[in-house]
């Protein structure tokens, strides 16, 4: 055998064992990265899921089940394009049941009158602005849908927090607290100033006449009695305050 046939041989082995290198880790890379697409959707669709199944009744209309669904199904399709034979199949059948139907929303209504319901109920409205701008990105909505979705639910986090404010106020007027009713009432202008020129003026002018409202409340009070009233308000005010400090349920 002559050196160039050998040489040769050498040369053509080298190559189909670097070939077959190439080969397997493109394999692999494919493999990844169709089990990293898998994974990444049916994430999405798990998550949509959740805030389809979970957001309070009076924020989930007809419109916007049916919305979520059609989300929910194209992803769906999406995953079994990746994995025909992953159980997506299933769930994809009973969306598809869900849509034909779809004709109320059906979630039941969320009394939200303290700060923790309604930072929930904010963190999912913020979640479900999160589901629709990825679902723009994906192409599975226009820019119109989520530009009207997204004012709306902007205006819905807006809403929880005036209502929260003036439920708490409320109580506290009720349970003879003006200064602490105040005090709420002054975080609703507070947070309807920081909006600027986004701030509905007719919600501002009716939270500062409801703080014009408690401050006269809090000062007959203490009139009537002004030692006793006077400390309790302002330890109520101190109390309240410090626990405002420490949230972050208004930042957007």
């Amino acid at each position: 055998m002559s050196t160039t046939l050998i040489v040769a041989l050498v040369v053509g082995g080298l190559a189909i064992v670097i070939a077959i290198g190439f080969f397997s880790q493109a394999v692999e890379r494919a493999r990844l990265e169709k089990a990293r697409a898998v994974a990444e959707l049916h994430a999405r669709w798990n998550h949509c899921n959740g805030i389809n199944a979970a957001l309070p009744g009076q924020f989930m209309s007809p419109d916007l089940k049916k919305l979520l669904l059609t989300v929910e199904a194209a992803l769906l399709e999406r995953l079994l394009s990746h994995d025909p034979r992953h159980e997506a199949a299933g769930r994809l059948a009973k969306v598809r049941e869900q849509l034909a139907g779809a004709g109320s929303a059906g979630n039941p209504e969320v009394n939200i009158s303290d700060e923790t319901a309604a930072q929930k109920v904010r963190q999912q409205l913020g979640e479900l602005l999160r589901v629709l701008e990825l679902a723009r990105q994906d192409g599975l909505i226009d820019d119109g849908t989520l530009l009207r979705w997204s004012q709306k639910i902007r205006r819905q986090r807006t809403e929880v927090t005036l209502n929260m404010l003036r439920a708490l106020a409320e109580a506290a007027m009720q349970a003879g607290k003006p200064r602490v009713a105040k005090l709420q009432y002054e975080r609703a202008v507070a947070y309807l100033s920081k909006q600027g020129a986004n701030a509905p003026a007719d919600q501002l002018a009716v939270f500062r006449h409801l703080l014009i409202q408690a401050e006269q409340a809090a000062a007959q009070m203490e009139r009537a009695a002004p030692g006793t009233a006077l400390s309790e308000g302002v330890q109520a005010l101190e109390e309240d305050d410090q626990a405002w400090r420490k949230k972050a349920l208004y930042d957007d």
